[in-house]
């Protein structure tokens, strides 16, 4: 009896992180893919309880976005179209350094390129998303 509710145990465990990516470049295309559809709960999966931190191009330093900032983002009805394109990965053991360029638009600015780079830590099965640096975007050609 106590196997079989072990073996339960485990198959729920599964199918909570079913379809979770293998590797933080893959956590990273999905990312985005949520954030432009909308998906709170797909990019819950990766905002850990306390939130990111962030430095875009512009800013003097760091600032925090948590899982709220994007429930206002989506509600807000800002029409998101992203995508990482030339995603690299560097392993540090249980975090990734990924770089790339974030391509696309929040809102109704035109299609740019952005250089950024990502820390991912896996935890279990999952990845959480650390910081996240936006370089100086670019029009997209």
């Amino acid at each position: 009896m106590r196997r079989a509710a072990l073996l339960l145990a485990s198959a729920f465990a599964a199918l909570a992180h079913a379809g979770a990516p293998a590797g933080a470049r893959e956590a990273t295309a999905d990312l985005y893919a949520r954030m432009s559809a909308g998906d709170l709960p797909g990019v819950a999966r990766y905002v850990p309880a306390a939130g990111f931190t962030e430095l875009d191009g512009d800013a003097v330093a760091p600032h925090r976005i948590d899982l709220g900032a994007f429930e206002g983002l989506f509600k807000s009805g800002t029409h998101i179209a992203l995508r990482a394109s030339d995603v690299h990965e560097q392993p540090f053991g249980d975090v990734v350094v990924v770089t790339g360029v974030r391509v696309g638009a929040i809102g109704s600015a035109a299609e740019a390129t952005t250089p950024f780079t990502m820390v991912w830590q896996r935890e279990g099965p999952g990845w959480k998303l650390r910081h996240v640096h936006l370089s100086s975007s670019s029009p997209a050609h």
